[in-house]
């Protein structure tokens, strides 16, 4: 008894070991994007030359508030923006900017729903499960639809964020980009 004891420990030992192994292995890139290595204290990444001052204008002048929230102005239906600057890159802040669509986070998805009667909504997916499903609409208002009165139900894949690569100045994306770095959950 005490030897199959001995055995079934000796095999949830090497599970762990591999698990843990993957772990490191999982981490890898993201410690090699931060500058760091395995021991090695992870770099600060730079930002390009920007103003933040110029940017938080921008950010309120070019309608990011008419989707995001930044403390206590703005939407709700995007994502909030009031901690990106801890949760994100200078260079991530930037693509999210020219080519918003090339990285979607799950959590800001959003679906297309027709009703049987061909009424079609749009708005950010909130919850689903077997039966329903909960959305914000573009007017901040909730919406729960049963998956037996849909048509149709998609989640998008691309976002809703125009590119602003075209309508904005390199020196105006590093604006905003300096200002959005500055945004760590605090009041703005």
């Amino acid at each position: 008894m005490l030897q199959m004891r001995r055995g079934a420990h000796d095999r949830f030992s090497n599970i762990c070991a591999v698990a843990a192994g993957l772990l490191v292995l999982a981490a890898l890139p993201v410690v090699a994007q931060r500058g760091g290595g395995l021991g090695a204290p992870a770099q600060p990444v730079a930002l390009p030359p920007g103003d933040a001052a110029n940017g938080k204008i921008l950010v309120t002048s070019s309608g990011c508030l008419d989707c995001h929230r930044i403390g206590e102005s703005g939407s709700r239906v995007g994502p909030d923006l009031s901690n990106v600057g801890a949760a994100r890159l200078p260079d991530q802040l930037q693509r999210a900017i020219v080519a918003p669509d090339d990285e979607v986070q799950p959590e800001h998805r959003f679906v297309k729903v027709v009703l049987k009667d061909g009424t079609t909504v749009t708005g950010r997916l909130l919850n689903q499960d077997a039966f329903s499903i909960q959305l914000l609409d573009d007017k901040e208002s909730l919406k729960s639809y049963l998956k037996s009165n849909l048509r149709d139900f998609t989640i998008l894949t691309k976002g809703l964020m125009p590119s602003f690569k075209d309508k904005l100045t390199t020196q105006q994306v590093n604006d905003i980009v300096n200002y959005l770095a500055t945004l760590k959950g605090a009041a703005q």
